[in-house]
């Protein structure tokens, strides 16, 4: 694991910094946000807060100095299966009560990069967990592709909070 030691602290400094960010941004917006009227902009906050704690605290297992690949999959995979719970709520959720501006169709594509990051997180920490093999590559791409999306979900609410029309997705 002391091989990852600069990849994860990095990351984990990226991810708390943008954590940051997104809690100004919502403290400064706290009423358009988190009133039940706009389900759609908590929804997109809490996806995007949730993201940057599973990516920090996987970082923070990483940096841990004395975990064996398989103990960090075991903690990480107990971790993201709880976390995998809301996941799976919210998107339900977002299904259930979607907003006036997307389609259902565009909403579950807005969760396939966040469903991707957390599948290849929970095969990766299982394989390790299990002693099936050093998944520490596919470990890192799952973390940084919770990262991508994680400030893909800002993005967006701060697109909805400014007025402003997210881009249609390219073909």
């Amino acid at each position: 694991m002391q091989g990852w030691f600069a990849f994860y602290g990095m990351l984990g400094g990226a991810a708390a910094t943008l954590m940051g960010l997104l809690f100004v941004a919502v403290s400064i917006n706290a009423k358009g946000i988190l009133n039940e009227e706009h389900g759609h902009q908590r929804r997109l906050a809490e996806q995007a807060f949730q993201n940057y704690i599973s990516v920090l605290l996987v970082s923070l297992f990483a940096l841990f100095p004395s975990l064996s690949p398989s103990q960090f999959g075991q903690v990480t995979l107990m971790v993201t299966a709880a976390s995998s719970i809301w996941v799976l709520v919210r998107l339900y959720l977002t299904l259930t009560k979607p907003n006036d501006r997307a389609t259902r169709i565009g909403l579950v594509r807005r969760q396939v990069i966040l469903l991707l990051g957390f599948g290849m997180m929970i095969f990766a920490a299982a394989r390790m967990a299990l002693h099936r093999g050093d998944e520490l590559n596919l470990m890192a791409s799952a973390v940084v592709v919770l990262l991508l999306a994680a400030t893909r979900a800002a993005w967006l609410l701060l697109l909805t909070i400014s007025g402003a029309k997210p881009a249609a997705p390219s073909s």
